[in-house]
């Protein structure tokens, strides 16, 4: 399976087309509407068997079938991805009524009564919900058993205890309220209106944990399709004997090393009990075994707004250029994200995951 190439949109041949009156014009406008790529295109399993949208739903807040009872296929055209589809295409903006949330990958504009293709070109694969780290606002922080709204202040100080709190406390309200009003539960995000479906989101389940068994991980590739693009895989630290059974074996046709800033001091902000000093050094070790291969090794550097200075990103680009590794830079939507105007960041536009943006900015074709 090879990863993914795609080239932008072009224009239709360079021919003029004929102008719309300012009226007909707004009001095409109008009927346009913003889909995303996943529902139709993508399947992402986690490690219980759950399969979702994509990793925008990290929750399983609408989950279209389980890959324990189920085939690929079947969760695919079955009612409840029919449903996920009409809903992402009930609303014109960015809000996805499926999840109760604006989505940043819901940026696609598609015309009233068009029929997006459906099938499976992309697949996402969580291995396990086991973790060492505990990554400020990643979902395993809701669901392992070491970690609570106690731990907030030291992860991530007044402001992260704060925003953590609240939305807890949210949580345990909602869970409250359903329980003493058990009709809400039958009652679908459409029903519950935008502003009711957020508030009544509540906890993640406990059922969200797991590891997918071996046999269940290959059936799923398998059952993906030879018309597959592109397998993600969502790894952990790898062991050098691994490592050197990926590389003989060109097993993997990219790796993707996520080292959250240029530093110590920036990479341990979000990477709770991570070290920048050994993950940048498997980086390295990994990419001077690929050299020669074919594996393509990036350093993937996810914004937020402390590590987000001018100096931080230069010295990131430097490293990755001394050592001959590509770097791509992806700026968070989530809590601590950067605030920096996208005008003052064009110079890092070469070095934007393709399809992203920066801060501020729409992503690009539905990713």
């Amino acid at each position: 399976m090879r990863g993914l190439t795609c080239a932008g949109a072009v224009g239709a041949g360079g021919r003029c087309a004929p102008r719309l009156s300012a009226d007909v014009s707004q009001t095409h406008n109008m009927n346009r509407g913003l889909r995303c790529r996943h529902a139709f295109e993508f399947v992402c399993v986690h490690a219980n068997g759950d399969v979702v949208c994509s990793i925008i739903d990290g929750r399983g807040d609408f989950v279209i079938g389980s890959a324990h009872q189920q085939s690929l296929s079947d969760i695919f055209a079955g009612a409840r991805a029919q449903e996920l589809r009409r809903l992402v295409l009930s609303t014109a903006d960015s809000y996805c009524p499926a999840i109760s949330k604006k989505c940043p990958l819901k940026s696609i504009p598609f015309e009233p009564g068009e029929d997006p293709p459906v099938r499976i070109r992309f697949l996402a694969i969580e291995p396990t919900t086991a973790c060492d780290l505990r990554c400020l606002t990643c979902p395993v922080r809701d669901f392992t058993g070491d970690v609570t709204w106690r731990d907030a202040y030291r992860d991530g100080g007044v402001s992260f205890l704060l925003w953590d709190g609240l939305r807890r406390s949210k949580q345990h309200a909602a869970d409250g309220v359903r329980r003493a009003i058990p009709l809400l539960n039958g009652r679908t995000p459409a029903q519950l209106g935008r502003r009711g479906a957020s508030l009544l989101r509540g906890r993640i389940a406990k059922s969200r944990t797991g590891t997918l068994p071996i046999d269940v991980l290959k059936r799923v590739v398998t059952e993906a399709g030879p018309g597959v693009e592109r397998v993600d895989l969502d790894g952990m630290q790898v062991r050098e004997q691994v490592e050197s059974t990926i590389v003989r074996e060109r097993l993997l046709d990219w790796v993707i090393f996520s080292i959250d800033g240029c530093d110590a001091d920036s990479y341990r902000r979000y990477r709770i009990r991570g070290s920048f000093e050994v993950a940048f050094a498997n980086l390295v070790r990994f990419h001077r075994k690929a050299m020669g291969t074919g594996i393509r090794v990036i350093w993937q550097y996810v914004v937020f707004r402390w590590n987000d200075r001018d100096d931080q990103f230069r010295r990131a680009i430097a490293l990755a250029e001394e050592l001959g590794i590509q770097i791509c830079f992806d700026f968070a939507h989530t809590w601590g994200r950067s605030r920096r105007s996208p005008d003052d960041l064009r110079y890092l536009t070469p070095y934007l995951k393709p399809f992203t943006a920066l801060p501020g900015e729409l992503r690009q074709d539905g990713w």
